[in-house]
């Protein structure tokens, strides 16, 4: 595999990318762009569909947070079916690889969609970055020649998918172990390839110093994830402690809400009929106990989204994003997750046609987890 290099022009990362989309677009490659963009206040960004070239200048490929998981802009968008115009869709590889997932599930239609990533270091917390842009932003350039700040989001810093490894993308922009003035275009499938050759890219550039560097990371991600999962799992471990994890929330539904994989018309957890009950069962309820907390059954609900999406989870933080009251949350169902797709030697999002485990059936399967009490 090699690549074709970019030079990037005033150290401005994201003008560079902008030229090469534009590039694309001139030579009729696409029909169209699906990219972040600035909203007006400048304190957050949307998933803006554009075609005009002075709308094209104010997308920020690489956005310094994730207010809106790109999945679930890619699920609107394809929700009555297959596109009929070809678009470049400009995602993080957590988004590509949730929109990959929900592909799956039929929620997503993927035809004439081709992906672009790049090499993400992590994100900020939304809540965060809308008190002081100017200085995250930044931040986050630094962060992208550096690939680390101390401000990021847990998730990010324990992610281990930050690159194409696992993320089937088309087009893949790489600066981990490129020159400072460069940037280097990776086709990772042959939609990709053809995309470089109509742009009349030549692909003579080694990428081997790009792999080594990926490694690297992905060794320091690791640990970072090994250490934050065994903080974790002591701090979350048993009923009291998780209920104790847990004891902020509101039960807002929010986490649900902006997660890419809960996509139910209809949630049992939203439904009156199954989870509001009788106030004489309430009084039960206390009398027996001594007294309930309201609201209830929050661990109820949290346990629930678990055991319904963590084989898909891609640990990409939008739900603790969210949260109105700071509850880890996506810390806990990306533990949860790891554990369970480990459980099926899966990794979410790898492969279009890799089967979801739970859409599966196999009669003899998982003998060595029967008696097992625990999954770590």
């Amino acid at each position: 595999m090699k690549g074709t290099l970019l030079t990037v022009e005033a150290q401005n990362i994201s003008s560079t990318i902008k030229k090469f989309i534009n590039s694309l677009l001139e030579r009729n490659v696409f029909d169209a762009v699906l990219a972040p963009v600035r909203i007006p206040s400048g304190e957050s960004f949307a998933y803006l569909l554009m075609r005009d070239k002075a709308v094209l200048e104010q997308c920020e490929p690489a956005p310094p947070i994730m207010p809106i998981q790109g999945a679930r802009v890619l699920k609107q968008l394809t929700r009555r079916g297959e596109l009929n115009v070809k678009v470049l869709s400009i995602m993080r590889p957590c988004e590509i690889r949730a929109s990959i997932e929900l592909a799956k599930l039929q929620q997503v239609h993927l035809k004439n969609i081709t992906f672009l990533s790049f090499d993400c270091p992590g994100a900020f917390s939304t809540s965060d970055y809308i008190n002081e842009p100017d200085m995250y932003d930044v931040s986050f350039q630094k962060a992208l020649k550096a690939f680390t700040a101390k401000d990021f989001r847990a998730c990010c810093t324990t992610c281990v998918n930050f690159s194409s490894g696992n993320t089937p993308t088309d087009l893949h922009i790489a600066h981990l172990g490129v020159p400072d003035d460069k940037l280097m275009v990776i086709p990772t499938s042959s939609r990709g390839e053809a995309c470089l050759q109509a742009a009349q890219l030549s692909l003579t550039e080694d990428i081997s110093n790009w792999q080594e560097q990926c490694k690297v990371w992905q060794q320091r991600r690791q640990e970072n994830r090994e250490k934050d999962f065994l903080e974790l799992r002591q701090r979350a471990a048993g009923i009291v402690n998780l209920d104790a994890y847990f004891s902020d929330c509101i039960n807002c539904h929010n986490c649900m809400r902006v997660c890419p994989i809960c996509y139910c018309r209809q949630c049992f957890f939203d439904s009156r009929d199954t989870v509001r009950i009788e106030a004489d069962n309430y009084l039960i309820r206390a009398r027996k106990k001594g007294g309930i907390t309201f609201p209830t059954d929050t661990i109820l609900f949290h346990l629930g989204r678990m055991s319904h999406m963590s084989l898909s989870c891609v640990g990409c933080g939008a739900c603790e994003d969210a949260c109105p009251m700071d509850v880890p949350v996506g810390q806990v169902f990306n533990f949860i997750g790891d554990k369970i797709q480990k459980m099926f030697e899966y990794v979410p999002g790898r492969d279009v046609e890799e089967s979801i485990p739970v859409l599966t059936y196999s009669e003899d399967e998982l003998h060595e987890f029967e008696d097992a009490r625990d999954v770590s």
